[in-house]
Order: C-alpha cells, then structure tokens, then sequence
C-alpha cells in the first residue's frame, strides 16, 4: 500500500483528495491544523516526527494548506488592514511551515516518490489578498528550485488552482459557485500527476475548468 502525507486535510480540497487517493487504496496520513498547526513553526519538527514516527516510508506528500485557520481576516483586504500576526501566520502556513514539514519528509521520500503543492497564483490574483497571493507565489518557486535541487526524484509539481467550489469560497464569491469547477477536479489532477505525469518535474500547471493548462509560474 502507498502512503501519502497531506497538510491541508480538513479543507474542502484537502478531503478530496483524501478520498480519491483511498479509493486508490493509499493510505493516508492528513493531519488537521489542530495536530499540525504550520503557523507554529517551533513545534513543528518534533509534531511532523511524532506523525510520520511508523511509516518508514512515503509515496507523496501534498501540501494543500494556505490560509490560517483564522480565514475571515485572510482575505479582500489591503495590505495595511492585516495585523503583523496575520502576515506572518498567513506566510507560514502556506510556506515557511510546508518547507520545514518538507524537510522533514524527504529522506522518506523514494527518487520514484512525488510532492505536490496546491498553489493558487494568477496574473491578476493578488489584489486584496496579498499574504496569501505571496505565500502560494513563493511555493511555487520553492517547489521549482526542489525539482532543481533533486533532478533524479522525488518529482515535483504544483497545481494551481483556479476558481474551485470550496466553503470559502462560497462565502466570498457566492455569485460565481455555478461557474467555479468542483473540488473534485483537483483530487483528480493530483491523482493524475502522482500516477501518469504528462509534464517535467518542476512544473506548475493551472487547473480552470477542470481542464490542465499551463501555468502562470512559467
């Protein structure tokens, strides 16, 4: 049986994607921010070590997590509205704390093993929400510069996701649901790139109309 580590779980993405890969029958390890809180940098070592302390080894790891729990101050704000705590907690959890969970779990990752970081940057998606727009540019470029740094594997992809039906969502945008793709449509393209993937690793494709394209990263 595979086994999969994914930040994230308790969101609406996160549990499809639970649910497609367990179809799949992989095994997986979704932590809620409750027991893994990625905005709590210092713990975060021992509380990934104390997760992952019987599985020897990691098939994926997939980081979905990218907006404090505290999300009702998260977003359609300017820069000045958002406290120090909000800034730094919304960037840690969407990056800082991904990259020390990461380092955590490399060497249980095999050079046939895949990471995937659900982003979520477009051309015109930072107004309004800046903290989050920056954290999911720079794991893009984190997850990059790790297909870089491990050409042999593990290999690397980020899925840029555009308007999905999430709760969230729902609450800011009501007026678009009937237009935004499920969030199926990313456990799908998750599932996808684990098993059969069509681009090099490195890659950040866009998700829009439950369709793969490419992504503005490149």
């Amino acid at each position: 049986m595979k086994t999969a580590f994914v930040t994230g779980g308790s969101s609406d993405i996160g549990q499809e994607i639970i649910r497609k890969l367990r179809a799949q029958d992989w095994d997986v390890i979704a932590p809620g921010h409750k027991q893994l809180d990625l905005s709590d940098l210092d713990a975060l070592s021992s509380k990934v070590d104390e997760l992952v302390r019987d599985t020897p080894t990691l098939d994926a790891v997939i980081h979905v997590a990218g907006v404090w729990h505290d999300d009702q101050t998260a977003f359609r704000k300017d820069l000045e509205d958002y406290t120090p705590k909000q800034i730094a907690e919304t960037m840690n959890v969407g990056l800082t704390g991904f990259m020390i969970v990461l380092s955590k779990l490399l060497p249980k990752l095999p050079q046939d093993g895949t990471v995937i970081g659900i982003s979520g940057t477009f051309s015109d998606g930072a107004s309004g929400w800046l903290p989050y727009y920056t954290s999911k540019r720079g794991l893009e470029d984190m997850l990059a510069g790790l297909a870089q740094d491990y050409p042999s594997g593990p290999k690397v992809f980020g899925i840029s996701p555009a308007d999905t039906v999430t709760k969230a969502y729902e609450r800011f945008f009501p007026e678009y649901v009937s237009e935004a793709q499920p969030a199926a449509a990313v456990a799908k393209a998750v599932a996808d790139l684990i098993e059969n993937p069509n681009v090099e690793s490195g890659t950040v494709v866009e998700l829009r109309n439950s369709s793969v394209q490419p992504g503005f990263h490149q």
